[in-house]
């Protein structure tokens, strides 16, 4: 049986650290000077690990019928609550442009779980909050996430957590400079 044709569960990603490419990249780090092989391996196993996980949540919401996007612009207007929430401040509080954040109010106005309405003082602001609708879901919604987290880390001690959490610092670190 090939790669291609191995049954996988649909929605889980395919593991690319068993891959050739995977172990061509790992061949061609051990072969040259001045670069370290396993260094290279943390790095494709994060992106593992991370899609992996992120599979997980999006499991985990989608009989919620919610993205990501969807349920940190809810969690966000419930913190803020009572006071609304402009669209910018959405976004600049989910990491995502301001398309994005209309897109995913979009689908929340759709399923009436979000109001929008004109700001008093501009007309040209749009203000967000959270309707009764919302407001019943998000709550779950969050405690289900929160479960699912805590379930995914059943396995690491706090040793462990604290070793990934300076690791992920340093690759957070390495990933900015680049950037720069």
């Amino acid at each position: 049986m090939t790669t291609s044709d191995s049954p996988r569960h649909p929605s889980r990603p395919l593991k690319r650290s068993g891959t050739l490419a995977v172990h061509t990249l790992l061949s061609l780090a051990r072969q040259r000077v001045g670069f370290d092989a396993e260094r290279c391996r943390l790095v494709i196993e994060h992106l593992d690990t991370s899609a992996l996980l992120r599979s997980a949540v999006h499991q985990a919401l989608e009989p919620l019928r919610l993205s990501e996007l969807q349920l940190g612009v809810l969690l966000v207007l419930f913190s803020l609550e009572p006071a609304p929430a402009g669209a910018a401040d959405l976004a600049l509080h989910a990491g995502v442009s301001r398309a994005a954040i209309a897109e995913a109010l979009d689908h929340l106005s759709a399923r009436k779980l979000v109001a929008r309405a004109r700001g008093p003082h501009d007309r040209r602001t749009v203000l967000v909050r959270l309707t009764v609708s919302g407001r019943a879901l998000v709550e779950p919604a969050a405690l289900r996430l929160v479960r699912l987290l805590h379930e995914l880390t059943r396995f690491v001690d706090t040793r462990a957590r604290d070793a990934l959490l300076s690791g992920y610092a340093l690759l957070q670190e390495g990933a900015v400079t680049l950037e720069t």
